[in-house]
């Protein structure tokens, strides 16, 4: 087979007809270079997993992930990287074949956040590969990924008038999971996995012990299991008024009883709250009238945020307050600090006020009267 380089002519022979072709789609994947095609055609010839058993190799060999998260990967694998780079030698895959890949799923319309979870799981596996021998190197490594375009901010975070106005609209029943959500900061999985027992009313102040959240399994069944980290198995402590509010909804649970259900006592599913709950709330919030026009004499919802941004919203309330982001990452449940301070440095309002007075100074006396 003769392919085009960079002014040179390169013959590979093989024996085999499917080598010869799986060389010949590699170099022309990645673009021709002739400095690339002795290692794609040694590759070929190498006996070796493929891209796609590598990755697989890699997902069984993971450590410290729950069934659903390997699930999840094993979905990543057949959607994404398999249909494309799947049947390709391991050792063959270089790193414009993993740039025309990235830059394909971006014509295809996929997210900037999906392409980036999608290259690090292929970027992890191929780290493994080199661990046990079938590369040298990992050709993610430097590959561009795509930014995001939206020029929305990726949370919403509600004050304390616009928190109460979508409150006074959330059934009752629901409203003292809405509250310790908004109070606590919890994640939609570890507040509806509480039982009665996690919860200390009569200590000073009042906590929540977090020490498990709801999961699934590998064939998406739900089941109770540890927090989603270490650092997310924690002790929360709660305001005088969510006590009032929980006293009556722990009296007469065994400590083994779901704090939070639906209507029937059930585990609380997260898709059918918002579709039953959460969005009409939203709806009314808005003003909105049952033909959809909004109801101009009404107090009404600008935003429309996620069930999870009341996580954002308790955060940025605590930061308001003043609360040291070292105190909000172990409340919130953080890993690291990093996350903390990445997420939520910009509500530092401390530091947004030095840095607006130090801009004042900079400009002073330039600005024309």
């Amino acid at each position: 087979m003769a392919r085009p380089g960079d002014g040179r002519q390169t013959s590979l022979t093989y024996d085999d007809e499917r080598e010869a072709r799986v060389a010949k789609e590699l170099i022309e994947a990645a673009g021709g270079h002739a400095s690339e095609a002795a290692r794609i055609a040694e590759a070929v010839r190498t006996p070796g997993p493929t891209v796609e058993s590598a990755i697989a190799e890699h997902i069984d060999l993971l450590t410290g992930v729950g069934p659903d998260t390997r699930a999840h990967y094993r979905g990543q694998l057949t959607r994404h990287i398999a249909p494309v780079l799947g049947p390709y030698p391991v050792a063959a895959l270089t790193y414009r074949h993993v740039a025309g890949w990235v830059r394909a799923m971006g014509d295809k319309g996929l997210s900037p956040k999906t392409i980036s979870n999608v290259h690090g799981l292929l970027s992890a596996s191929m780290s493994t590969a080199m661990k046990l021998g079938y590369r040298t190197d990992n050709p993610c490594v430097g590959v561009e990924l795509p930014k995001s375009m939206s020029t929305r901010d990726e949370m919403t975070v509600l004050t304390r008038d616009e928190f109460a106005l979508l409150l006074a609209k959330i059934p009752a029943f629901y409203q003292p999971l809405v509250l310790t959500l908004v109070a606590t900061g919890l994640r939609w999985g570890e507040a509806t996995a509480l039982t009665a027992g996690d919860v200390d009313l009569t200590a000073r102040p009042a906590t929540i012990r977090v020490t498990k959240a709801w999961k699934r399994d590998a064939d998406r069944r739900w089941y109770v299991g540890p927090p989603k980290t270490k650092r997310a198995r924690r002790t929360v402590s709660l305001p005088d008024d969510l006590v009032d509010v929980l006293l009556p909804l722990v009296a007469g649970k065994a400590p083994d009883d779901l704090l939070f259900t639906n209507t029937v006592g059930a585990q609380l599913s997260s898709s059918r709250f918002w579709t039953t709950t959460w969005t009409p709330a939203l709806d009314a919030a808005c003003g909105c009238q049952p033909d959809g026009e909004p109801d101009a004499d009404a107090p009404r919802l600008t935003k429309r945020p996620p069930v999870h941004d009341l996580r954002h919203t308790h955060a940025s309330w605590m930061i308001a307050a003043g609360t040291d982001l070292f105190v909000l990452q172990r409340r919130l449940g953080h890993e690291s600090i990093t996350t903390t301070t990445e997420t939520y440095a910009h509500l530092l309002p401390d530091q947004q006020r030095a840095a607006a007075e130090a801009a004042g100074r900079a400009l002073g006396g330039l600005v024309p009267r």
